[in-house]
């Protein structure tokens, strides 16, 4: 079943502040020289307007049905939660609200005025009321905040910790020090272990997830969201860590040098101190050598 519109505006804004916003209709939209980084769940996703546009004609839609595999943004998808959108453009509001597919996390997808024309983007030159079209698909699989981590068995331990990644992966080390010179990339989307690391794909490219990485006595039950496999690694210090480009993050010590075996999930849910990407590392003693 392919995707299909279910709503629709269309405005005009200027080009003077070189871009606009989808904001969720019941947040402030964010300020236009908004600079750091965001930690949280952005309610808001911003478009950039081709540099030298005078005005923009935007078109916003609302789709139901799986999204697209190239609307997948650069950056971060926005969470909704009141389940309708408003456009803004230097602060202010223009044009009616915009109901969703219900509350919950986008993605979203802009093409411009060069990509809708088929144009060349080195001889491109926009004019006025140049096209613009953003689409927005709902993320599929999300769960509420608060959903337990763990409503039945639970882990004989369990540490949890945010980290900041980048080109969409970060690991998980049973390396005495730190990460090989180059360390593993993950298979597409699944886990994928090499050299006592284990490469773990993120969905977004460049963001901040939760981590929660787990001990238990014999092969753990299943966790909750998008499976991505299961590894083995050799435990060479007692001890597990992961790892961003930004360093070393959570530390889970285990019981002895070991082979350990370990299986992901990724659970979308809009977070307070990440954006959307929970990642559950259930490990255990592999019962082979």
């Amino acid at each position: 079943m392919g995707s299909s519109v279910i709503g629709a505006i269309e405005h005009s804004v200027s080009g003077e502040a070189g871009g606009f916003w989808v904001v969720d209709e019941s947040a402030v939209p964010v300020g236009e020289d908004e600079v750091g980084v965001v930690t949280g769940a952005m309610t808001s996703y911003r478009a950039v307007l081709w540099p030298g546009t005078p005005s923009a004609r935007v078109g916003v839609e609302a789709r139901s049905g799986p999204p697209r595999e190239d609307a997948r943004p650069y950056g971060d998808p926005f969470h909704c939660p009141s389940g309708a959108v408003a456009l803004y453009a230097g602060g202010v509001r223009v044009g009616d609200v915009l109901p969703l597919d219900g509350p919950g996390v986008y993605w979203c997808l802009t093409s411009n005025g060069m990509q809708l024309s088929g144009g060349d983007p080195v001889t491109y030159r926009p004019g006025e009321e140049d096209p613009y079209l953003v689409q927005l698909w709902r993320v599929p699989g999300q769960l509420p905040r608060g959903e337990p981590l763990f409503p039945g068995a639970q882990p004989l331990h369990v540490v949890e910790g945010g980290l900041r990644v980048s080109h969409g992966e970060f690991w998980l080390s049973a390396r005495s020090g730190g990460l090989p010179a180059e360390p593993p990339v993950p298979d597409r989307d699944e886990a994928r272990a090499a050299g006592g690391v284990i490469a773990v794909p993120t969905m977004v490219q460049d963001t901040r997830v939760a981590v929660s990485v787990s001990w238990w006595d014999a092969e753990p039950p299943a966790g909750t969201g998008v499976a991505l496999g299961s590894c083995t690694v050799r435990v060479e210090d007692g001890s597990l860590r992961c790892w961003s480009v930004e360093g070393p993050g959570v530390l889970l010590a285990v019981p002895g040098a070991r082979t350990v075996a370990a299986r992901v999930w990724r659970r979308i849910e809009p977070g307070d101190d990440f954006r959307y990407e929970r990642y559950d590392i259930r490990l255990w003693a592999h019962p082979g050598p």
